[in-house]
C-alpha cells in the first residue's frame, strides 16, 4: 500500500510538472480594424498554426491591429507582447507589449499604427509577427510565430533609411609610447639628500650638548621582564611602520588591515606595561626625593 501511494505521488507530481512545462494558449483571434470601426481582416487561429502566406494581411497607416487570446494554464505571465520583425536587411524588431487578466487568463492586444507612426516609419514594409509569453512559474516560454503582416509606411514624404554599417576589419593600431624622462644628476640629488638629513645631525649635536642621559635603558636593563616588554613595544611599533611601508609600496588594504589589527594589540599590551613600569620607577624616585628633603629638614 505504502508503495502503491509512493507511485501514486509520483505520477501527480510528474503530471503537474509536465502541465506546467510550456504555456497552453487557445481562443486566438487576429484581426485589422479601419478606422472608422469596420473589420478590414480576420483569422481565428489554433496554435501553432500561423497565417497562410496566400492570405493578405495588410495595415494601413490609421489601421488598428487587434488580437486576443486565453491561456489555459493556472499560472499567470510576468511578461506577454507581441515582437514585430522587419523581413529587410536591417532586421528591426519592435516590441509592443500585451495584457493578460490574473483572474480569467484571457490576454488582449490592440496597436493603434496612427499613434504608432515613429515606430512604423521607414515606408511600407513586411514583419513577421511573433506572440511572445514568459513568466518564472513556467519553466518553457511561448514563442507563437502568428504570420506575417505588410505595414504601409507614411503616403507623403517617408523618411530615408540609412544603409545598413558594414562591419570590416580596421587598420591595426600601433600604440607609440613617450620616452622615460631624464633622471636629474647624481651629485645634486645626493646634496637635497644631505640637506634632508642635515635636522637628523643637527638634533645629534644639540642632544650631545644636553648631556642625555640613558637612565630609563639603565633601569630596564636590570629587570628582564620590562626589557622584554620594552623591546616588544618598540618591535611592534617597527612591524606598524614597515606595514605601511610595504601598503605604500605592493600590499593591498585587506591583508594591511589584518596585520595592523595584530600589531596594533600587542603595542597596546606591550606599551601599556612598559609605561607602567616608567611611571612605578618615576614614583619611587620622587618619594625618595621627598624622603632626602625631609631628612634635611
Amino acid at each position: 500500500m505504502a508503495k502503491f501511494s509512493s507511485l501514486f505521488l509520483t505520477a501527480v507530481l510528474a503530471a503537474v510538472v509536465a502541465g506546467s512545462s510550456s504555456w497552453q494558449v487557445a481562443d486566438i483571434n487576429l484581426s485589422i480594424v479601419a478606422k472608422d470601426g469596420t473589420k478590414k481582416a480576420e483569422h481565428k487561429l489554433v496554435y501553432p498554426k500561423a497565417i497562410s502566406s496566400a492570405d493578405a494581411f495588410a495595415a494601413d497607416p490609421t489601421d488598428h491591429l487587434k488580437l486576443s487570446f486565453k491561456l489555459e494554464n493556472k499560472e499567470r505571465p510576468h511578461q506577454a507582447m507581441v515582437r514585430f520583425e522587419s523581413k529587410d536587411d536591417h532586421a528591426d524588431q519592435i516590441m509592443v507589449a500585451a495584457s493578460v487578466k490574473k483572474v480569467s487568463g484571457k490576454g488582449r492586444f490592440e496597436l493603434d499604427f496612427a499613434k504608432s507612426h515613429k515606430k512604423f516609419k521607414y515606408g511600407t514594409r513586411k514583419y513577421d509577427m511573433t506572440l511572445l509569453v514568459g513568466g518564472p512559474q513556467v519553466e518553457e516560454s511561448l514563442q507563437y510565430a502568428l504570420g506575417e503582416i505588410e505595414v504601409q509606411g507614411p503616403s507623403t514624404n517617408p523618411p530615408v533609411r540609412a544603409a545598413r554599417v558594414a562591419y570590416e576589419v580596421q587598420p591595426e593600431i600601433y600604440h607609440q609610447f613617450r620616452a622615460d624622462q631624464k633622471l636629474i644628476n647624481v651629485a645634486i640629488s645626493g646634496l637635497f639628500s644631505l640637506l634632508v638629513l642635515s635636522p637628523v645631525a643637527v638634533l645629534i649635536g644639540l642632544w650631545s650638548q644636553l648631556g642625555i642621559k640613558f637612565e630609563p635603558l639603565k633601569a630596564l636593563a636590570q629587570n628582564p621582564v620590562d626589557l622584554i616588554m620594552a623591546v616588544i613595544f618598540f618591535g611592534s611599533l617597527a612591524g606598524i611602520e614597515y606595514v605601511f611601508y610595504s601598503y605604500w609600496t605592493h600590499v593591498t588594504l585587506f591583508p594591511v588591515l589584518q596585520y595592523l589589527g595584530v600589531l596594533s594589540v600587542v603595542a597596546i599590551a606591550s606599551g601599556r606595561s612598559v609605561l607602567s613600569a616608567v611611571q612605578t620607577r618615576r614614583l619611587k624616585r620622587t618619594e625618595k626625593a621627598n624622603d632626602a628633603n625631609k631628612k634635611e629638614i
